[in-house]
């Protein structure tokens, strides 16, 4: 594996040389047509896939593109900083996460409007999307030729980083392929060749028939329903940490590990996250000690969490507890979820984790934060 140095370097090298290189990327499938009418097969730039944890929806590419590249806080999003870009040039970002979901903030279901230059943090998070869209656009040539050459993501790297939750394809229900194979690639390509249309916002449907559907947008971006959220964990440590802390923090909150797992009830199947943030595993560790069997993770972890201090060395120091048991209000782990802290940032950076499974963690903590 190259050291940090030489992959910064490598990876230079690579983004630069593709400037001004373009390559044909092919005909645009927007929807089984080409955008002059011609019926064409093979995926489309608007498939919707959702992720299978809360319903999520996503155009098909940006999902496969956002889990890989630019999710939480490593490569190519606008919160990783220094070592956590793994070598990726500063404000080259190709973070297309949604600017609100309503399943994870109500405040979504009627957002402002943001054509005068509003400064409230939907407009903000909209623009960023947009900006960030712009950015793949521009890029988009290069994108797919480092992926066809197998270098982006770059390889054990990539892999240790991204995003492994499964998304699930509108369409049959079934996953995504992973993002080295052809399939995924013709994917990203045609929706690259199709401008990278991007879901901007949510809200939760109004019936089980309108799943996925479009939604009213206020400002010509593109709204979809959520789709079926998956079976709830009930209020219990180990629930919570499968279903959530495992899925979605570990990946930072956890050290590089390329073992393969031993645990059979992984729901990531036999790969073990983490790896995609020093500082932020020595803030927090929701790891346990055998780095090959996950098995005892979660109650190892629990110490980790419940009545312990926000890190010293961070900028929550003295201002909080993560977990305080009997009382999730103050629980600086529930402010961070909610995005309702007065230090740090949310948590996970991208702010999705739905409404329902962080009311699962409240619930826990006020039956008094067991390590059950």
């Amino acid at each position: 594996m190259l050291s940090g140095r030489a992959l910064a370097c490598s990876l230079l090298i690579l983004l630069t040389s593709v400037v001004g290189c373009k390559r044909d990327l092919g005909d645009c499938n927007l929807d089984g047509q080409t955008p002059d009418g011609v019926p064409i097969d093979g995926p489309a730039a608007f498939d919707i896939a959702y992720r299978i944890t809360d319903g999520l929806p996503m155009y098909e590419g940006q999902a496969l593109v956002q889990s890989t590249c630019g999710d939480g806080a490593f490569c190519h999003s606008p919160a990783a900083v220094g070592a956590d870009r793994i070598g990726v040039p500063a404000q080259l970002d190709f973070d297309v996460g949604l600017a609100c979901n309503e399943a994870a903030d109500a405040a979504c279901a009627s957002p402002p409007s943001c054509e005068g230059g509003q400064t409230d943090t939907y407009c903000q998070r909209l623009r960023r999307l947009h900006g960030n869209q712009s950015n793949i656009r521009d890029w988009a040539e290069g994108m797919i030729q480092e992926m066809r050459a197998s270098a982006m993501p770059p390889g054990e790297a990539g892999r240790r980083v991204r995003n492994s939750t499964p998304w699930l394809r509108e369409s049959d229900g079934s996953e995504l392929p992973p993002i080295e194979s052809g399939e995924a690639r013709e994917i990203v390509r045609n929706w690259l060749a199709c401008q990278a249309p991007v879901v901007a916002r949510t809200e939760i449907p109004p019936s089980v028939q309108e799943e996925l559907q479009p939604c009213p947008s206020v400002d010509d971006e593109i709204c979809i329903y959520t789709g079926p959220q998956g079976e709830l964990p009930e209020p219990a440590w180990s629930e919570i940490y499968w279903s959530i802390m495992f899925t979605t923090c570990v990946g930072c909150h956890g050290p590089s590990n390329n073992n393969v797992d031993q645990n059979p009830n992984n729901p990531l199947g036999g790969d073990i996250p983490g790896g995609a943030s020093a500082p932020a595993l020595e803030a927090l560790n929701l790891t346990g000690s055998d780095t090959t069997d996950t098995t005892d993770w979660a109650s190892e972890s629990w110490s980790a969490v419940v009545n312990v201090s926000a890190y010293t060395g961070g900028v929550c120091a003295a201002q909080g507890t993560l977990v305080i048991p009997n009382d999730s209000p103050n629980s600086l782990m529930i402010e961070k979820m909610r995005d309702t802290q007065v230090c740090g940032t949310v948590m996970p950076p991208t702010g999705s984790i739905a409404g329902s499974l962080i009311q699962v963690v409240e619930d826990w903590i006020d039956m008094g934060a067991q390590n059950n």
